[in-house]
C-alpha cells in the first residue's frame, strides 16, 4: 500500500508522519508532500532535531503534491484545507481524507511552523498516537 502524507510546505507535519508511519508499517511505501511546498526546502530545524533524536529515517526536502500523487492508495492529510484543496483541484478523489477523519478522530493536527520545539514536540506526540491507529486499521 502506498500512504502519502500531505501538509502544507512538507517540512513539519507531513515528514514527521512519514517518518514515524516508515518505522510502524514497514512492508508500506511512505511518502509525504505539501499543497504549497517549495520543491527542495529542507525540513525544519525542529523536525530534522527530533526525528534525528529517536533515530527515525527523514525526507532531507520537501516536495510539492502534484497529479501524479493521485496513484497513491491513500492520501491522509494533516487538515481539512488540504484535504479540500486536492478534492477541488483533482476531480474529487474518494481515497483522500484527513489523517484525523480516517483514523476516526476529532480534529486536526496543527501547524507547529515557527513555534518552540516543545511545540513540535506535542505535534510528534499527536502523530505518533494518529499513526499508531493508523496501523491498527490498516492492519485488521
Amino acid at each position: 500500500m502506498k500512504i502519502i502524507f500531505v501538509c502544507t510546505g512538507n517540512t513539519c507535519r507531513s515528514p514527521m508522519a512519514e517518518s514515524i508511519a516508515q518505522s510502524k508499517l514497514p512492508n508500506h511505501t511512505i511518502v509525504s508532500r505539501g499543497i504549497y511546498a517549495i520543491d527542495g526546502q529542507p525540513i525544519s530545524d525542529h523536525t530534522r532535531e527530533i526525528l534525528l533524536e529517536r533515530h527515525l529515517n527523514m525526507p532531507y526536502q520537501a516536495q510539492p503534491f502534484t497529479a501524479s500523487d493521485l496513484e497513491a492508495d491513500l492520501i491522509l492529510t494533516m487538515g481539512s484545507s488540504h484535504k479540500h484543496t486536492i478534492k477541488q483541484l483533482y476531480d474529487n478523489p474518494e481515497h483522500v481524507f484527513t489523517l484525523n477523519e480516517y483514523v476516526g478522530q476529532m480534529g486536526e493536527v496543527s501547524d507547529p511552523f515557527g513555534g518552540s520545539k516543545s511545540a513540535y514536540l506535542e505535534i510528534y506526540n499527536e502523530l505518533n498516537l494518529l499513526i499508531d491507529s493508523l496501523k491498527n486499521k490498516i492492519l485488521k
